[in-house]
C-alpha cells in the first residue's frame, strides 16, 4: 500500500533539493528493472558457463560434495526459517501497523494531497522505520538465495520481484533525499499474506486482499502522477481510500459514476485489471462465503444436558450408513430414545447428507472434525458420560486391511483420550480384531465390542449348510423392520415374523431359581414372549451367553435374559413379571410394576414337583435316556451350589465311555472347536480320478472364485460355525473346496488344524471339476468371490448395517451373535489367537467337557420320531421343551402351491396357536445329549439318496 509523504516536506523546487527542478520517478523504476535484469543476465550466463565446463569434465562435482551440500542446503533452509519466521512476522505486522496508521492520517487530515515526489531536509523516522523494514527483507532474500540449490528460480520468484521493486527504491531514497509516492507500493500490500496461514479461508482472502490494495496503490501512483507523455500536466489528486472505492465499485459490476480516472495510464490499468479482478473476485467471493457458512455451521462443539446422554458416530460416514444408522437406532419399536447422536467426519457433507442431518435436526448433530484430534474430541465432549463411540467403516473399500488399520487408529485416540468411554467399532477382515487385544484400556467387561463383517457374512453361510434358512431367521432378529404391505398368505406369515428382533431384559425375582426351560415357558405361556438364553455367571468376574442351557443351571436375581419380541415395551413384561400379582392377567398391554416383594424360601419339596415332569408324559423311545438328565437335574435344582464336583466327574466319565466307543474326539486348547494336528496342502489335494473315488454323501462343496493377487477371504472363518466341538462326530460334514491352488496355498494356514477338509485344484466354471465333486450329493454348495466388487450398494443391503449399531442397546448382543453364529467365539479364543494368529491342540479335561456340553442350533421335520401329530405350535413348544429339552422358536415351511420347486419360507417365533403342517420344518436349539436326533435325521436323509 502507498506510503503517504507528510506534507511538511519541501516540494523539489526548494533550493537545497539535489536535481532541482527534475523529477526522478525513471530513477527509481531503472535502479530496480537494472537490479533485476543484470542479475538475471549474470545468472544465465553462470548457467551455460557452468554446463559448457561440467561438459568437458571441470568443475564436475563429486557425489560427496553433492551430498553434503544438499544437506548444508537444506539445514541453510531450516535456520533461515526459525531465525527470519518469527522476525517476518513482526515485520509485517509493524508495517501492516504504520500503514494503517498512516492512512488514517490521510483520510483524516484537512491538507491538500502530497506530491507525487518531494525533497527531504532531514531523514524522517517513518523513513528510517521503512529503510530498517527493508534491510531486513533485504537480509532475509540474501540468504535465501544462497541456500537454494536453483538460484535462477529464486530470482524469478514473486517474493523476489517485490523485494527488486521495494527495497531498490528505498536505497535510491537514501542517497538522493528524494522521496517517491510509489516506492512502498508493493511490499506493504504483498506482505499482509504473511499474515494468514496456510488455510484455504485465509489464503483466499489475502489473494483477494493483496489484489485489491495492490492494484489500487498503482492506480493512486498514476492519477497522482499523471501520464509522462504530457509531462505530468494532466495529474488528479486522489486519496488511496478512494482509489479503494473506485475497485470495489468496479469489482461489483455496480458502477457509480461518481469517480473516474483522467490519465491514460490509469485508465489502460483498469481495463487489464477488470478481465483479470473480475474473474478473481467471481471465484474467489462465493467460495469464501460459502466456507464462512459451512465454518459457522459444522464447527462448534456440543452443549450437553445433564440426565441426557449422547453418542458419538465416526468413520465412514455416508447417507447409506448414517439412514440405517438412524433408521434402527430411532426405530418405533425401541420406545421413546432420548438420545442426542453426533455424527462427527472430517469431511464437509453434501447437500443430500446435509438435507437427511436438517430432517433429523432434533436428535442429530453433524460437526467437521477427526476423533484422531483432541481439540474435536473435546468439542463433541467424549470425556462426559456418553452412550458409546460408534466407529464405522467401509465395507466396499478396495483396501481392507487399510480400513480397519484406520478404525484401529481411531479406536487407540479415543482410548488415550478417554479410557472409560465404551466403543463399539466394525472390522472387516477377522484377524483384524486381535489387535484390539492389544489397545490400551480395551475391556470386553466395560462393553467395548468389535462386528467383524466377514466373520459374519462367512458364519451366516456356514451355519446355512447346518440349518437352511437360519440365515434368514437371525438376520430379521438382529434388524428393525419397518411395515410392510399385505400380500399372500406365506407373505402375512413372514411379516409377523419380520416384526420380532431380540432384546435383552432383567428377569424378574419371580424367576429365581427356575431352570431355564421353566423360565422359558413361563414366558410364553404367560407373557408371550420367547426366552432362548440367558448370561450366566460362572466365575467371580466370567459372564457367558448360554442359548438353551442345561437344568442345572438356575436363574439367579435379576438374571439378563434374551428374549424374541415384537417391541421393547413387550420385552419389558419379562423384568416386570410378579408371580402373585400378574398371575392371571390377561391384557398384558396394560401390565404394569408392582410394589409387593415375593419372598423365595427355596422349598424342596415345592423344586422337586417343579423339577420332575410326569413320567407318563416321556416319550417311550426316549425314557431312559431322559430319566437320567431328569435325576441329575433334580439332585441339581435342590442343591444350593448346584452339580457337586462327584457327579460332575461320573457323568462325564459316562459320556468318555460312550464316546470313546463311537468316536475320538480331538480338541483344540480353548475347548471350542474340533482340531488335528496341521496337515500338508499336498496330502489333502485331490484330483478328478482321486475324487470320483471318495465316499461324498451329504458334503459341502465350496467353490472360490480368487487368484494369487487377490485379498484373502479368512476361510477360517467359514470353517468354524462347521466344526464346533457341540457337533459329534457323525456331525461333522465333509467340506471340499474348489479353486484356484495360488490362492488357497495362501488360506490354507488358516485352517490346516481342521479334520476332514479336502481341496481340488480347478475351476468352479469346469463341468469335469463339479461332476468328480458328486454336485448332485452334496448337502450344500457355497460360492466365495474373493475379487473386487462393485461399489454399488443395493437398499435391500442397508439393513445389515443396524447389527453394529443394535449392540448400543444391546451390550451383550456380541457374545449372543458369537454363539449363535460362530460357533463360540469368546475373548479368551481372540487372545490366542492375537498372540499366535493360530489354533493349539489341548487335551481333553472335565473343563473341555462341559465347554463342549452345549446347545447347537438344528432343524427338525414335523413328520419324524419324536415331533410328530402335533397340532399347534404351542403343543410343539411345551412338549419339546418339557420332555426333550429343544427349545423350538422358528419354523421352516414350503410356499403356498404351486411351488413346484419346493422352495420355503422363515416363520419366525411363530403364534402359539398356528396349526402345524406335516411338511414343517422346525428351527430349535438342540441340547447336546439329543445329538443322537440329528444324527438320526441324517443318516436318514442319506439312505433315502442312496
Amino acid at each position: 500500500m502507498a506510503m503517504k509523504i507528510p506534507h511538511t516536506f519541501p516540494p523539489i523546487s526548494h533550493t537545497h533539493c539535489l536535481y532541482r527542478g527534475h523529477r526522478l520517478w525513471w530513477a527509481f523504476l531503472l535502479s530496480s528493472l537494472s537490479v533485476f535484469l543484470g542479475g538475471l543476465l549474470a545468472l544465465l550466463l553462470w548457467k551455460i558457463a557452468h554446463r559448457g565446463f561440467n561438459s568437458i569434465g571441470i568443475f564436475r562435482p563429486r557425489r560427496q560434495r553433492w551430498a553434503h551440500r544438499q544437506v548444508r542446503g537444506k539445514v541453510s533452509c531450516i535456520i533461515i526459517y526459525m531465525v527470519m519466521g518469527s522476525k517476518q512476522s513482526f515485520v509485517c505486522s509493524l508495517e501492516r501497523s504504520k500503514t494503517k496508521s498512516q492512512r488514517e492520517t490521510k483520510m483524516s487530515s484537512p491538507t491538500p494531497l502530497s506530491p507525487v515526489e518531494s525533497c527531504m531536509k532531514e531523514y524522517s523516522i517513518a523513513f528510517l522505520i521503512d529503510l530498517s523494514f527493508n534491510i531486513c527483507h533485504l537480509l532475509y532474500f540474501g540468504l535465501r538465495f544462497l541456500a537454494a540449490q536453483d538460484k535462477l528460480t529464486v530470482w524469478v520468484d514473486l517474493r523476489s520481484l517485490v523485494d527488486f521493486f521495494t527495497i531498490t527504491p528505498s536505497i535510491v531514497t537514501l542517497f538522493s533525499r528524494r522521496a517517491w509516492l510509489g516506492k512502498t507500493l508493493i511490499h506493504g500490500s504483498f506482505h499482509k499474506e504473511c499474515l494468514f496461514t496456510t488455510l484455504k479461508l485465509s489464503r483466499l482472502v489475502a489473494i483477494l486482499t493483496g489484489t485489491l490494495l495492490t492494484s489500487a496503490g498503482f492506480i493512486h501512483l498514476l492519477e497522482n502522477s499523471g501520464d509522462p507523455w504530457l509531462d505530468f500536466s494532466n495529474p488528479q489528486p486522489l486519496y488511496y481510500f478512494e482509489c479503494v472505492y473506485f475497485l470495489v465499485v468496479t469489482m461489483s459490476t455496480v458502477g457509480y459514476g461518481d469517480l473516474e480516472l483522467r490519465t491514460t495510464l490509469g485508465r489502460l490499468f483498469v481495463i487489464i485489471f477488470i478481465f483479470i479482478g473480475l474473474g478473481l473476485f467471481a471465484n474467489f467471493v462465493p467460495e469464501v462465503v460459502q466456507i464462512i457458512i459451512n465454518r459457522k455451521r459444522f464447527d462448534g462443539s456440543f452443549t450437553g444436558v445433564s440426565g441426557k446422554t449422547h453418542v458419538v458416530v465416526c468413520g465412514h460416514i455416508t447417507l447409506s450408513s448414517a439412514s440405517a444408522f438412524m433408521k434402527d437406532f430411532l426405530h418405533e419399536d425401541r420406545g421413546e430414545v432420548d438420545v442426542k447422536v453426533l455424527f462427527l467426519g472430517n469431511f464437509r457433507p453434501n447437500q443430500e447428507l446435509e438435507a437427511f442431518f436438517l430432517r433429523w435436526f432434533l436428535k442429530v448433530t453433524f460437526y467437521q472434525g477427526s476423533v484422531m484430534q483432541r481439540r474435536d474430541l473435546e468439542r463433541v465432549k467424549v470425556l462426559e458420560p456418553t452412550g458409546a463411540c460408534l466407529i464405522i467403516c467401509d465395507r466396499f473399500t478396495s483396501d481392507q486391511h487399510k480400513e480397519d488399520a484406520a478404525n484401529l487408529m481411531r479406536v487407540i485416540s479415543i482410548k488415550q483420550y478417554c479410557p472409560n468411554t465404551r466403543i463399539i467399532v466394525q472390522m472387516l477382515k477377522h484377524n483384524s480384531k486381535a489387535f484390539l487385544q492389544n489397545v490400551p484400556n480395551w475391556d470386553w467387561s466395560r462393553g467395548d465390542a468389535v462386528i467383524c463383517l466377514a466373520e459374519l457374512k462367512l458364519g451366516f453361510m456356514s451355519q446355512s449348510c447346518l440349518v437352511p434358512g437360519l440365515s434368514t431367521l437371525l438376520t430379521n432378529l438382529f434388524t428393525m423392520q419397518s411395515e410392510i404391505e399385505d400380500g399372500d398368505t406365506w407373505q402375512n406369515l413372514y411379516r409377523e415374523g419380520l416384526y420380532n428382533e431380540i432384546y435383552t431384559e432383567h428377569l424378574s425375582p419371580s424367576f429365581i431359581g427356575m431352570s431355564f426351560a421353566q423360565a422359558s415357558k413361563l414366558c410364553f405361556l404367560k407373557l408371550r414372549l420367547l426366552l432362548i438364553g440367558i448370561e450366566y455367571q460362572s466365575g467371580d468376574q466370567d459372564f457367558n451367553v448360554l442359548v438353551n442351557p442345561p437344568s442345572h443351571i438356575k436363574i439367579k436375581l435379576w438374571t439378563l435374559g434374551f428374549l424374541i419380541a415384537s417391541n421393547a415395551s413387550d420385552a419389558r413384561r419379562a423384568s416386570m413379571y410378579c408371580s402373585v400379582c400378574h398371575r392371571d392377567i390377561k391384557d398384558l398391554p396394560r401390565m404394569r410394576p408392582c410394589r409387593c416383594t415375593e419372598q423365595k424360601d427355596g422349598n424342596v419339596s415345592a423344586c422337586m414337583s417343579l423339577c420332575v415332569p410326569p413320567l407318563s408324559s416321556l416319550p417311550p423311545p426316549f425314557f431312559p435316556h431322559t430319566l437320567l438328565r431328569l435325576v441329575c437335574v433334580c439332585v441339581l435344582c435342590c442343591s444350593p451350589e448346584g452339580e457337586t464336583l462327584r457327579e460332575r466327574e461320573c457323568v462325564w466319565e459316562q459320556q468318555q465311555q460312550q464316546e470313546e466307543q463311537l468316536e475320538e474326539v480331538g480338541l483344540d486348547s480353548t475347548g471350542l472347536f474340533h482340531w488335528c494336528p496341521p496337515v500338508p496342502l499336498k496330502d489333502i489335494s485331490l484330483t478328478r480320478q482321486s475324487a470320483s473315488t471318495l465316499a461324498l454323501q451329504d458334503h459341502v462343496v465350496v467353490c472360490v472364485f480368487g487368484d494369487g493377487g487377490s485379498s484373502l477371504l479368512g476361510l477360517g472363518d467359514f470353517m468354524m460355525p462347521l466344526r464346533a466341538s457341540s457337533l459329534t462326530a457323525p456331525e461333522l460334514r465333509t467340506v471340499v473346496f474348489l479353486g484356484d491352488p495360488h490362492y488357497f496355498s495362501r488360506e490354507w494356514p488358516n485352517i490346516q488344524y481342521f479334520p476332514n477338509i479336502y481341496f481340488l485344484p480347478g475351476s468352479p466354471l469346469c463341468g469335469a471339476d463339479l461332476r468328480a465333486l458328486k454336485l448332485e450329493r452334496c448337502a450344500m454348495v457355497v460360492v466365495l468371490s474373493s475379487l473386487s466388487s462393485s461399489i454399488y450398494v443395493e437398499p435391500s443391503m442397508q439393513d445389515k448395517e443396524t447389527i453394529h449399531f443394535c449392540t448400543y442397546f444391546n451390550a451383550n448382543v456380541p457374545g449372543l451373535i458369537c454363539t449363535l453364529v460362530t460357533g463360540g467365539d469368546t475373548p479368551l479364543l481372540e487372545a490366542q489367537l492375537a498372540e499366535d494368529n493360530q489354533l493349539r491342540g489341548g487335551e481333553m479335561s472335565m473343563k473341555m467337557w462341559a465347554l463342549r456340553q452345549r446347545s447347537k442350533l438344528a432343524q427338525l421335520a414335523l413328520q419324524d420320531e419324536p415331533l410328530c401329530s402335533l397340532s399347534d405350535f404351542k403343543e410343539l413348544f411345551c412338549q419339546a421343551l418339557d420332555s426333550l429339552e429343544i427349545l423350538c422358536f422358528g419354523l421352516y415351511r414350503l410356499l403356498d402351491p404351486p411351488n413346484p420347486s419346493m422352495k420355503r419360507f422363515v416363520i419366525t417365533n411363530p403364534s402359539a396357536e398356528l396349526p402345524l403342517l406335516p411338511s414343517d420344518r422346525v428351527f430349535c436349539s438342540v441340547p447336546f445329549h439329543q445329538s443322537h436326533l440329528l444324527t438320526l435325521r441324517r443318516a436318514k436323509n442319506i439312505s433315502q439318496h442312496l
